[in-house]
């Protein structure tokens, strides 16, 4: 917040030594000189209409924020993909079918109790999900598993698998992270950079002359930030579900070592 006050500070300096400048020789120029330098008649509507200022479209205006960032908006923006990557990744697998696909742990019971080994290793493997590859590591371990061995062994995978799960949307919490840093390093840069152009010239006379250094300053600010808040957003939805899903895998697990290795 310092930096943007002095950005501001700088800015506001610099018009008004721009707009005293421009007063003075207005206030001493005669109104006869203006009358006879003025152009008549219609060459004067047409130079005025050559000399009146080009519209800007909207993808001209990105181009010169995006020149005006400098080099730190290339990494902003690397960061905004991999974090829009992660979070594409996140939401298309934890999904029911990839963690705990309804109706499994009935299916697995069924034919565990009936003695038919050879397919309830076969759904464990082409499942794929969270829940039958604990089911198959507890499955491996039947014949020297009592109940509290499989109910230990099936706590242990699964914690491993969430730990997986985790670490798969560490990116989205690196790119809240690193934008906004990364947009405040760009703020400090352009503040140097205006400093340094008023100790040069000596004296804030042209607003012009600091535009590209404040420019900076501003954009990459607004830009860390303009990434920084999706992903947090997105972070924060992919935490609570990624909760959720442990929480049932956890009851899923618990009623299939319950009713495979305890009686009645």
């Amino acid at each position: 917040m310092t930096a943007l006050a002095l950005a501001g500070v700088l800015f506001l300096r610099a018009a008004w030594a721009q707009e005293a400048a421009k007063a003075e020789p207005a206030a001493e120029a005669p109104a006869a000189e203006a009358a006879e330098t003025a152009p008549a008649g219609a060459p004067a509507a047409e130079e005025a209409a050559a000399e009146a200022p080009k519209e800007i479209s909207g993808a001209e205006r990105w181009g010169i924020y995006w020149r005006q960032g400098g080099n730190t908006m290339y990494f902003i923006a690397l960061l905004s993909v991999l974090g829009l990557g992660c979070a594409l990744e996140r939401f298309c697998n934890l999904r029911r079918s990839r963690m705990a696909p309804d109706g499994f742990a009935d299916r697995v019971v069924e034919l565990w109790k009936a003695g038919k080994t050879d397919e309830v290793a076969e759904l464990c493997r082409t499942s794929g999900s969270i829940l039958a590859r604990v089911v198959e590591t507890v499955f491996r371990h039947r014949e020297k598993a009592g109940y509290q061995e499989a109910k230990t062994i099936a706590e242990d995978k699964l914690a491993r698998e969430l730990r997986l799960e985790n670490r798969k949307a560490s990116m989205i919490s690196t790119a809240a992270t690193l934008s906004p840093l990364l947009g405040l390093f760009g703020t400090v840069v352009g503040l140097l950079g205006a400093f340094g152009t008023v100790a040069a010239m000596g004296e804030m006379g042209d607003a012009s002359v600091l535009a590209d250094d404040i420019g900076k300053a501003l954009v990459t600010t607004v830009a860390g930030l303009a990434v920084s808040m999706p992903c947090l957003f997105a972070f924060d939805l992919v935490k609570k579900r990624l909760n959720f899903f442990a929480v049932l895998l956890e009851e899923e697990i618990s009623e299939i070592v319950n009713r495979i290795f305890l009686k009645g």
